[in-house]
C-alpha cells in the first residue's frame, strides 16, 4: 500500500512503543515499586510524601512535590518548571530519564485544586483549622479542570519517554442506582477519587497491582469481575502476571518482545 500521506506506518512495524501505564491498586501494595522495575533511568515524581518506598532501587531517581501551604500552592508550578527543562534536554538529545512516573495521581490532583483555586478564586473556599489556613476547590469547574490538566501533563511527559501514573483505589459507586440517602455500589473498584476513571482512556495500558490470599503480589492486565484493566503488549497473563520476585515491568516487555518474535518468525 502507497500514499501520499506523511506519518502513517503499518500497525505490523509497531513492535514496541512508548509505555503509557496506569497502575491501580491500594495504598502499601507496591505501586512506586513495581513502577520502578520500568526501563531506566526511571524519574519518579513524589507527591505522596513517600520516596522512602524506593530506598535501595538501582538508576531511580526521586524528586519530592509538597505544598506546606495550601494558599500559596508552588508544587504545580515547579512541576511545569521541571517539565519545561524536561522538553529543552530532549530537543538537545541530552534527557537522561526513560520512565517518568506521577506518584501518585491522587495526590497530585490535591496539588492541581489549590493551584487552580489560587490562580481562580471563585473555585475554592478558604478554611482554618486552628492556626492554619487550608484552601479546598468546590464546584463541578474544579473537577473539569482537574481532569483536563492532568490529561495535559500526562500526555506532555508521554511525548519525552515511558510515563507511568500511580492511582489509588476505591468502591466503583454506581451513579444510575445511588440515592441521596443511601450510596449503591457495582461491585467493582475503581480510582480515587472516581472522577478520575475518565483519565485512565487515554492509557495504553491499565493494571491492577494487587496481593493474593499468600500476600503474594501480582499484576492484573486484563478483566476480571472485579476491575476492568487494558493490556497492549502482547504475551502476557491476563489476571495474574508476575515473576518469582514479584510483578517486574521489564520482565513484561521481555516476555512481550519474545511474542511479536514468535509472531514475525511464523
Amino acid at each position: 500500500m502507497t500514499t501520499t500521506i506523511k506519518g502513517i506506518e503499518a500497525a505490523k512495524d509497531i513492535s514496541e512503543p512508548l509505555l503509557k501505564i496506569a497502575i491501580v491498586g491500594e495504598p502499601g501494595v507496591g505501586k512506586s515499586w513495581f513502577a520502578a522495575t520500568a526501563p531506566k533511568p526511571v524519574l519518579d515524581l513524589d507527591f505522596d510524601g513517600r520516596k522512602s518506598s524506593l530506598a535501595g532501587k538501582a538508576d531511580v531517581f526521586v524528586k519530592s512535590y509538597v505544598d506546606i501551604d495550601s494558599t500559596n500552592p508552588k508544587s504545580i508550578a515547579e512541576l511545569e518548571s521541571d517539565l519545561n527543562s524536561f522538553e529543552y534536554e530532549k530537543s538537545k538529545g541530552t534527557l537522561e530519564y526513560k520512565t517518568f512516573v506521577l506518584d501518585s495521581v491522587t495526590y497530585c490532583r490535591k496539588f492541581i485544586e489549590s493551584e487552580l483555586a489560587k490562580q481562580q478564586s471563585s473555585l475554592g473556599r478558604e478554611l482554618k483549622i486552628g492556626s492554619a489556613k487550608i484552601k479546598i476547590g468546590q464546584g463541578w469547574d474544579i473537577v473539569n479542570g482537574n481532569r483536563m490538566y492532568l490529561e495535559y501533563i500526562i500526555n506532555r511527559f508521554a511525548a519525552l519517554g515511558n510515563v507511568i501514573a500511580i492511582f489509588h483505589t476505591q468502591d466503583e459507586k454506581d451513579t444510575a442506582k445511588s440515592t441521596v440517602e443511601k450510596k449503591a455500589y457495582t461491585g467493582r473498584i475503581t480510582v480515587q477519587p472516581q472522577y478520575l476513571s475518565s483519565i485512565l482512556s487515554i492509557f495504553n495500558d491499565v493494571y491492577l497491582l494487587d496481593a493474593d490470599y499468600k500476600n503474594q503480589r501480582f499484576v492484573q492486565t486484563g478483566i476480571s469481575n472485579k476491575f476492568i484493566g487494558k493490556c497492549s503488549l502482547k504475551g502476557l497473563n491476563p489476571l495474574s502476571e508476575t515473576t518469582p520476585n514479584g510483578p517486574n515491568i521489564e520482565a513484561m516487555l521481555a516476555k512481550h518482545r519474545a511474542a511479536i518474535d514468535a509472531t514475525v518468525t511464523k
